[in-house]
């Protein structure tokens, strides 16, 4: 039996044998209450000073807290269940919540549950009362909505609130709340998360670790604890070599998955429960760390707005604390987070992100989750700036880009419209990962989608660590000579806005009401330095969209965009030419192959790109027989540096 009974037992009750195979969540609550369910309200703990009880580490309010943490991604189809978790954290999880996400329509319970100059008694009163509301509710949801995860975070959250009101509302409510939340861990139980990870874990664990740990000094519990965290230990190892489950759709519930975790380690706790085993442990230090990865640098979730998540600090605290004496995940906390979580945990950030040595007792810097076609790249943890994150799990990409300030520049769509012969053709396809390649220097990832069957788009993405560029490229492959059009777009940010220069065609992204400061500065290469010899492809933003648009009567098309995120905050020198492609003598066009020559201060370097069956082909000195390549131009012997080269398999 891997639960170890609590020292301390109010009582138990007398109740049949049965086997450890025949035990249900329903027939548990039957056997403690067959009765009278008011001898489980009676014997509920109370937080009184002379209480015999030991009273749990961790109280309500945390718990209710804690059930607010990586909730506001969540697009369901009734926001109003929402308010409901509100309004129960609101009523019992204290003032620690100024961070969550607000998304109310209705009345603010907070401004009835907490009123000013009322006597205990009767802010016990009013607290029952909201309690009994959100009750009723819980009872008439849970039959038809059991896996919107509002809807099982507030019957999670009733359960953890009851030593507070449980002996002051309705027995009749009581029970049947008990009722409808054990018939749905039965049903979890039973089938498994077909309808979504996070609240399968909400019912499946969360809640018979709340009533076992509520109802503990009654006993009778040993079977459902024990194959609880049982269940948890299993999802945990075997997240350690796949974490697709936990990272789906952008790893929309990662963190709430994370938080769920934590409650549940707090419930095992407080009843004797055993503590995890290392594997358990490891494999959660890496959720932890996939986590931050996917976290910008004000602690808020990527991959999705900015304005629908939240900092949730003191998740981030638990957390190191819950994985125990994990040195990376310590280090890249402090560092990549704001600090006063960094502070919160013993460490002092503005330290450590000076000191270079650390580095290498931190996590890689970059992640590329394959089965859940997510990537993230960044400088290093020490940097809270130059970063890209991409989900290609859906038709449409989401691309969120921090600039070197540590704040989002692109956070939104990355579509590709094109045209053929001046017809749209349908571009809602899904995407496939080509290649994936990082080391020390660079972090590349290029996808493919083919278009009703008429051409291929191959998309790449690009960051060079030490300089702090990103390229970003879509290459159109087609069969036959057609008239073709690509037109890239990025979301930017609300209050980013695209400043061009009258005679030459580069951009520069800088913050509304600061006009003189450059937080990007956006080379479009395949164009014409200069405005007088524009060609075929203009760059524009219109609200919070950029294209990027090139054209051209041919077989295939490249349409690039340099984006320099450092070095930038005075005017920098920058330049770049289109260079000339030779193959046994003979200048290739476009169509074939493109290369240019970038500078950007001191840094220069050329990128070649074949849209065409790999040939041996010269570009300024270059002797290439690949399909794209990067070099670095070295100023001290005159030489370029091979950043990366991709060869086709």
């Amino acid at each position: 039996m891997d639960w170890v009974k609590p020292k301390h037992r109010a009582r138990q009750i007398n109740q049949s044998e049965t086997s450890e195979a025949e035990v249900s969540a329903s027939a548990w609550l039957k056997q403690l209450c067959e009765e009278n369910v008011a001898i489980l309200q009676v014997s509920l703990p109370i937080h009184e000073p002379r209480a015999k009880i030991k009273p749990a580490k961790v109280g309500v309010s945390e718990y209710l807290r804690a059930l607010m943490w990586g909730t506001g991604v969540w697009d369901v189809e009734n926001g109003s269940r929402q308010e409901y978790l509100n309004d129960l954290v609101e009523l019992f999880g204290g003032p620690a919540l100024a961070d969550a996400p607000k998304k109310r329509s209705r009345a603010k319970v907070n401004d009835r549950s907490k009123p000013t100059n009322v006597t205990e008694r009767e802010a016990n009163a009013l607290q029952a009362a909201n309690a009994t509301k959100v009750g009723k509710w819980i009872s008439q949801q849970l039959p038809k909505a059991s896996y919107d995860p509002y809807v099982a975070l507030t019957c999670a959250g009733w359960i953890h609130a009851l030593p507070e009101v449980g002996r002051n509302i309705s027995p009749a409510l009581w029970l049947d709340v008990l009722q409808c939340a054990l018939t749905q861990v039965d049903r979890a139980w039973e089938s498994g998360p077909v309808d979504g990870l996070f609240p399968w874990i909400v019912w499946s664990c969360e809640v018979p670790l709340a009533l076992a740990k509520q109802l503990s000094h009654l006993g009778g519990k040993d079977h459902i604890v024990s194959e609880t965290l049982n269940r948890i230990a299993v999802l945990l190892e075997e997240s350690a070599d796949n974490p697709q489950s936990f990272l789906s759709r952008g790893g929309q519930d990662l963190r709430a998955l994370l938080a769920c975790m934590m409650r549940c380690r707090w419930s095992a706790d407080a009843v004797g429960a055993r503590k995890w085993y290392p594997p358990q442990r490891r494999a959660l230090s890496k959720l932890a760390i996939a986590s931050l990865a996917l976290s910008d640098a004000e602690g808020r979730q990527l991959l999705f707005d900015r304005d629908d998540t939240s900092l949730d600090e003191e998740f981030w605290v638990v957390l190191n604390q819950l994985v125990g004496k994990n040195k990376k995940l310590h280090l890249a906390t402090a560092c990549a987070l704001p600090d006063s979580i960094g502070k919160a945990i013993g460490e002092k950030p503005s330290k450590l992100r000076k000191d270079v040595t650390v580095e290498v007792s931190m996590p890689n810097p970059s992640h590329y989750w394959e089965k859940s076609s997510i990537a993230t790249m960044r400088r290093s943890w020490r940097d809270r700036g130059c970063r890209v994150a991409v989900d290609f799990s859906t038709d449409v990409i989401w691309l969120d880009v921090i600039g070197n300030d540590g704040q989002r520049l692109m956070s939104g769509d990355w579509d590709v419209e094109i045209l053929r012969n001046h017809e749209p053709l349908q571009t809602d396809v899904s995407w496939q990962e080509v290649c994936w390649f990082t080391d020390d220097d660079v972090d590349y990832l290029e996808l493919e989608c083919e278009v009703e069957g008429i051409c291929k788009i191959q998309r790449q993405v690009m960051l060079m660590r030490e300089e702090g560029v990103v390229y970003f490229a879509d290459a159109l492959i087609a069969p036959i000579l057609e008239e073709w059009s690509v037109k890239s777009t990025w979301t930017v940010s609300d209050d980013i806005e695209l400043r061009s220069e009258p005679k030459t065609t580069e951009g520069k992204l800088v913050r509304a009401g600061n006009a003189n400061q450059t937080a990007a500065l956006l080379l479009p290469v395949a164009m014409p330095e200069w405005r007088r010899s524009t060609n075929h492809c203009r760059m524009e933003c219109n609200g919070t969209i950029l294209s990027l648009q090139c054209d051209a009567n041919a077989k295939n098309l490249y349409n690039p965009l340099v984006m320099s995120l450092r070095g930038i905050e005075s005017t920098p020198a920058y330049t770049w030419r289109q260079l000339t492609i030779a193959e046994e003598l003979i200048i290739q066009p476009r169509e074939i192959a493109e290369a240019f020559r970038v500078q950007v201060n001191r840094d220069q370097w050329v990128f070649y790109r074949s849209l065409t069956p790999c040939a041996r082909r010269t570009v300024m000195g270059l002797h290439l027989n690949t399909e794209f390549y990067v070099g670095r131009f070295s100023s001290e012997d005159g030489v370029f540096e091979s950043v990366v080269e991709v060869n086709p398999e």
